[in-house]
């Protein structure tokens, strides 16, 4: 059997095996879905590519045939795998959340809690519950990590009692992301950031405003150190929950392979270390040994960056990633950072 004719019967199985595959993956979730279909059109068109490439080598000599294909299958496999994994990290890193029951839930309750239309963001505001509606005070701007909403957040605040700190002598307000909730846009590094400015613009229109303090978590750090970096703004205080160095360390978290190279893969970067060089203000970064998704290294890692002369790294143990809001020592260590403001 000649090369052409094994190349022809390999390839002809391997679209084969594409098209099996296109069928299966109608059983995976919406979200993944889309990535497998692209990564999969892709393949075929490589496959396409390289059946072609071995109708134009069939007759060459082997010394010239087998490294040119041996290169095309390189370079080939090499794109497939940039591509998914460019696509994969950009949607573990922001999946969407939409939470329709609690937003209906929020909707029909009549008292403590605004919806937020503000531009293309939307989100809601709970009002602080005690202090006049019409007298001044503090705010908390939220900024939340890639699995939260706004709604499914605010319902839950408000039953749990041991958040209610949050609320009762600040305004806690909290836009969801691009593409989240009820909000439009896209999502980008930039539109994060843009969102962040927008968040902030929401809380200074508002006529009963004093002070913003940022309160952030997980991903949510990134577009807060941001903020808070910049000069046209002016935040009282920063309390971070899991901060991180940069968005590599993110991207690394879920695949330990975003390095050298490789780097350029990472869409959402947050730099948080360089912004954290221009903040100014009061920051507290509450941080657990036990955090499976941010080490607590990478923690320590942007504290070092600050320039702030009023900084407190707090350790704490036996906290895993998604506790830092149902954990007492935990919500004990906000409190006291709020309190000390």
């Amino acid at each position: 059997m000649t090369f052409g004719k094994r190349m022809k019967i390999s390839l002809l199985a391997s679209a084969l095996a594409v098209l099996v595959g296109g069928l299966l993956v109608m059983l995976l979730s919406e979200s993944v879905r889309s990535i497998v279909i692209t990564t999969l059109i892709l393949t075929a068109a490589i496959f396409g590519v390289t059946l072609l490439l071995a109708f134009i080598l069939e007759g060459k000599p082997k010394k010239v045939r087998i490294p040119v294909f041996a290169l095309v299958m390189f370079v080939s496999l090499m794109i497939v795998f940039c591509f998914t994994m460019y696509t994969l990290g950009k949607r573990i890193t922001f999946p969407g959340s939409v939470d329709e029951d609690a937003y209906e839930e929020l909707c029909d309750l009549k008292g403590p809690v605004e919806e937020i239309t503000y531009g293309t963001l939307a989100g809601w505001r709970i009002p602080a519950s005690g202090v006049d509606s019409e007298a001044k005070r503090p705010v908390i701007l939220y900024f939340g990590g890639n699995g939260e909403n706004s709604s499914t957040k605010v319902l839950n605040m408000l039953e749990d009692d041991k958040l209610s700190f949050l609320y009762t002598n600040y305004d806690f307000v909290f836009l969801d992301y691009p593409t989240y909730g009820k909000s439009g846009g896209e999502l980008s590094e930039e539109a994060i950031e843009e969102y962040a400015v927008q968040a902030y613009e929401y809380v200074r229109s508002l006529n009963t405003t004093t002070t913003v303090t940022l309160l952030s978590y997980s991903i949510g750090n990134g577009p807060a150190m941001y903020l808070a970096s910049r000069e046209d703004v002016e935040i009282a205080q920063m309390v971070m929950l899991a901060p991180y160095t940069s968005g590599y360390d993110l991207y690394n978290s879920n695949f330990n392979m975003f390095h050298g190279p490789f780097r350029l893969l990472v869409e959402f970067r947050f730099p948080s270390d360089k912004y954290a060089q221009d903040v100014n203000c009061p920051v507290t970064m509450i941080a657990s040994t036990d955090d499976e998704i941010i080490p607590i290294d990478s923690s320590r890692g942007l504290f070092a960056s600050l320039s702030s002369s009023t900084a407190n790294f707090v350790s704490l143990e036996g906290i895993s990633h998604n506790d830092f809001f149902s954990s007492p020592e935990a919500i004990r260590a906000m409190m006291n950072a709020l309190e000390e403001a």
